[in-house]
């Protein structure tokens, strides 16, 4: 099939305001590859660009980074050819400064010196260090829809990564969204028996427990009625890192994952996390370990996210997607350019 010179992209041109534009399509350079995007699924970072600007994601500019297509040109070098189908993520590490070479990828200093933006798109452009290192063939059986959250479960695959688990662990998750909900079905496929989620979301409480996970609402949380071996923290909320703290027993592992606003300033009750031994962990991006965890994952028919997947979209309907998530309806949506 022939690539045309131009389409038309989802552009965040200022917070609160997208555009579909008619942009140039890219063309390939050394170890580069050009995708025909099939899916490329929302996200929580896109939604807070779109509310207050974000300093990775430049405006006016591409929006949309988790994605899965088919390959139609490949620069000198690349990693795959045309007609390939493919999932990746949208950075990599150099694995030569100090953190690669001490096992910290995640935290590589150049980690976003070159990444993907744009996935709400016809076409998307690879750049050659995250086509050659994180970017993975696509099983034939896998949906395109779930391929595209490569990305996100790999940040996921992180943080399990620095957890301590057990089958006998019980394990709580504070926060029913997307990561939340990948994490039930991470640490159900690691075979972690006993799996809490907590939210206040009755409607993605229940995928939750479609996913496998025991579900409670997060009002009926208390010092009293829990005692938990690992407490993983889901909502990026400073009030809920707080309490999550409350919730683990003694030596137990909490995990603050999601993200508060910088600035933001959180207290604990040193007490408790001295006497009781709590470990405190917080995780940030993913390796290239975390990436292969993440596409193993998705490449095991029994491992199910198609319950996240709210609907599919068209490109024009990229306010109305954004109107949704604001209100809370749905929990990702996946752009079918």
């Amino acid at each position: 099939m022939a690539v045309p010179s131009s389409m038309d992209a989802i552009v965040l041109v200022e917070p609160g305001r997208l555009e579909l534009r008619t942009v140039p399509v890219p063309e390939p350079g050394p170890g580069e590859l050009l995708l025909r995007v099939h899916a490329a699924t929302t996200c929580g970072t896109d939604l807070k660009a779109f509310h207050r600007g974000h300093p990775q994601i430049p405006m006016p500019g591409p929006l949309g980074h988790e994605y899965a297509g088919t390959v139609v040109a490949a620069g000198p070098g690349a990693k795959y050819t045309v007609g390939d189908e493919v999932m990746g993520v949208h950075s990599a590490p150099c694995q030569a400064c100090r953190w690669c070479l001490r096992g910290q990828e995640n935290l590589c200093e150049s980690i976003m010196a070159t990444k993907v933006l744009g996935a709400y798109a016809p076409y998307l452009l690879i750049p050659a260090r995250i086509a050659r290192l994180n970017v993975f063939a696509k099983p034939a059986e896998l949906p395109w829809n779930q391929a595209a959250l490569l990305e996100p479960l790999a940040c996921v695959a992180q943080g399990v990564s620095l957890l301590p688990l057990r089958p006998d662990d019980r394990v709580l998750v504070i926060g029913p969204g997307a990561i939340g909900l990948m994490f039930v079905a991470a640490l159900r496929a690691l075979g972690v028996g006993a799996v809490h989620l907590a939210g206040r979301n009755p409607r993605r409480l229940m995928v939750g427990e479609q996913l496998g996970a025991h579900i409670r609402l997060y009002a009926d949380l208390n010092r009293e009625n829990t005692d938990y071996d690992v407490v993983i923290e889901g909502t990026g909320m400073g009030e809920v890192w707080e309490r999550s703290v409350e919730f683990s027993r003694r030596g137990g592992t909490v995990m603050l994952f999601g993200g508060c606003p910088s600035g933001t300033q959180v207290s604990f009750d040193a007490g408790r996390l001295h006497y009781d031994q709590i470990t405190l962990v917080s995780p940030f991006h993913f390796g290239t370990g975390a990436v292969r965890q993440a596409a193993t994952w998705l490449s095991d028919r029994h491992f199910d996210l198609s319950p996240l997947i709210t609907g599919e979209r068209r490109l024009d309907e990229a306010e109305q997607t954004f109107a949704d998530l604001t209100a809370g309806l749905g929990i990702k949506y996946a752009f079918r350019p």
